[in-house]
């Protein structure tokens, strides 16, 4: 496994940008680094699941390992979905070396009106240029958080 970090500085309160991440009406904008479409379905509480997709070739789903409001959230892959969000069987080695990727996102409060968002991968070094997209998405998020 292979741990990637990435963060960026956004000039919103610590709660505010906790509360954007999770919102399902803004993900699409933060995650079209990854394409077009993107959604999720589930509940952002310790022991929930969430999957993440789009409706032409599916997605992943995690389970929320851990989560603090407006501090962090721990999440680890453990299902490919398809375009409906329903759990297939692995279909190759690349899909069973993505199951047991974690996905941490921190929330560092650097003042009152200022947040340090950082997120760390740890996920096989096969998937390195595709978690490379969050500088990407890191970008489209500060944007999205900064304008409301």
């Amino acid at each position: 496994m292979k741990t990637l970090k990435y963060s960026i500085q956004i000039n919103k309160p610590q709660e505010f940008v906790f509360k954007t991440i999770i919102d399902k009406s803004v993900f699409p904008e933060w995650a079209k680094a990854w394409g077009e479409g993107m959604t999720f379905e589930g509940e952002w509480k310790t022991g929930g699941h969430v999957a993440f997709f789009d409706n032409t070739q599916g997605g992943t789903k995690v389970v929320i390992e851990d989560m603090k409001e407006y501090e962090y959230i721990k999440a680890k892959h453990i299902a490919m979905v398809n375009p409906e969000a329903v759990e297939i069987e692995l279909g190759d080695e690349m899909m069973t070396k993505w199951m047991g990727t974690l996905e941490q996102y921190y929330f560092h409060k650097d003042d009152e009106s200022q947040t340090t968002f950082e997120v760390i991968i740890e996920t096989d070094e096969a998937f390195e240029d595709m978690m490379n997209g969050w500088h990407k998405a890191l970008e489209y998020f500060k944007e999205i958080c900064e304008r409301n």
